[in-house]
């Protein structure tokens, strides 16, 4: 064999040995939360179960107050908003998952990702930002839940829409985070991350390792 046909034998040997190489664990974990979960509703990725689920929650405390002087209404559209945020099986509105289920997985799942044999340094250092802004998140639907009640339990829609109004509020920092301190930003490492920080941060650590590439 030539020295040319023998380098490129190796050549194709090495590329055909990395491309067999098993895939790391850390990758299936990630894959859970920006792919598919089988356990969510249509298998999607964790990430989208939470994120619909919050845009549902905000779409029904933005319906309650459409008639701000019905309070069955204000009701009935605060416990559609519940449903979306505790995904009980009792009840409608959201997708039957809830936001506080869908972010504590990826809490999980992201913890086991990072603490993996093959996990990387970028999933190792991107993994804190994402468990942090999740995990809060989570804390943020759990106070939201604990308003529901007193909406469902106000006998007036002047104290109903004083809870809806800290329910719009919070519907917010869901997505965007919440300014806890008052510094004029949102820091997630003071637990003031919401859901659309915690997407950009897995895309940024998908993206490195190969699993999605930018549009």
């Amino acid at each position: 064999m030539t020295t040319t046909k023998l380098i490129i034998f190796l050549a194709c040997l090495s590329s055909a040995q990395l491309n067999s190489a098993p895939k790391p664990q850390s990758h299936d974990y990630l894959n859970n939360i920006i792919k598919s979960w089988p356990d969510a509703p249509k298998k999607m990725s964790l990430i989208d179960t939470a994120l619909k689920e919050a845009k549902i929650t905000h779409l029904h405390i933005e319906l309650s107050i459409s008639q701000d002087q019905d309070l069955a209404w204000i009701k009935s559209h605060i416990s559609r908003a519940k449903h979306a945020l505790n995904g009980s099986e009792f009840g409608d509105g959201g997708l039957g998952y809830g936001v506080v289920k869908s972010s504590q997985l990826i809490a999980a799942q992201m913890k086991l990702a990072a603490s993996s044999n093959q996990a990387s340094i970028n999933i190792k250092l991107h993994s804190e930002k994402v468990i942090t802004s999740a995990l809060n998140t989570v804390k943020v639907a759990q106070q939201m839940l604990g308003i529901c009640d007193l909406v469902a339990r106000s006998i007036s829609t002047t104290q109903a829409l004083a809870y809806v109004a800290q329910l719009q509020f919070l519907a917010d920092a869901l997505l965007s985070g919440i300014d806890t301190n008052k510094d004029g930003s949102i820091n997630i490492f003071h637990d003031e991350g919401g859901l659309t920080f915690t997407a950009e941060q897995l895309h940024f650590t998908a993206r490195a390792e190969g699993l999605v590439e930018d549009n």
